[in-house]
């Protein structure tokens, strides 16, 4: 499949393999939130992005960096130990991140991002430029959605 380059709102180059009018591309777009439909998902692979880490250093890291969500109907605030260990679980599932029990006592169980999940956020990237340039909608459209009951 052939490439070609566009230039983005936000001045760097985007590759369109798979066009929007493909057929594949809006069944690629909701594989893609399905296998990552999650509240904590994205807060445990960002916090994974600097090196493996030990069950507890990635609760406290994940509790450390969550941002304040000014969504409304967002109720995570506050990972908490059973949600870590259910959200390790579905993506250790899904092949994103890989886990290591070390074999003496005391157990210790790591956890790493794979080598899909490294490349994911490297692609994830433009879409994080993207809302940065765009900040001013994401404030306005939350304004909306705090004013009107969702259905």
């Amino acid at each position: 499949m052939r490439t070609r380059k566009l230039k983005s709102k936000i001045g760097r180059p985007v590759h369109a393999g798979l066009p929007p009018g493909d057929e594949r591309f809006l069944q690629r777009i909701h594989d893609f939130f399905h296998l990552l439909n999650g509240e904590w998902h994205w807060d445990i692979l960002v916090a994974l992005h600097d090196g493996p880490l030990r069950y507890t250093e990635l609760l406290n890291t994940v509790r450390a960096r969550t941002p304040v969500s000014n969504w409304p109907g967002n109720a995570h605030h506050f990972l908490q130990e059973d949600m870590l260990s259910r959200t390790l679980q579905r993506l250790t599932q899904g092949e994103l991140i890989e886990r290591e029990r070390s074999m003496g006592f005391p157990y210790a169980t790591t956890y790493r991002l794979a080598p899909a999940a490294r490349e994911l956020l490297t692609v994830m990237a433009p879409a994080a430029e993207w809302t940065e340039a765009h900040s001013a909608l994401v404030v306005r459209v939350q304004g909306m959605r705090q004013r009107v009951p969702e259905e």
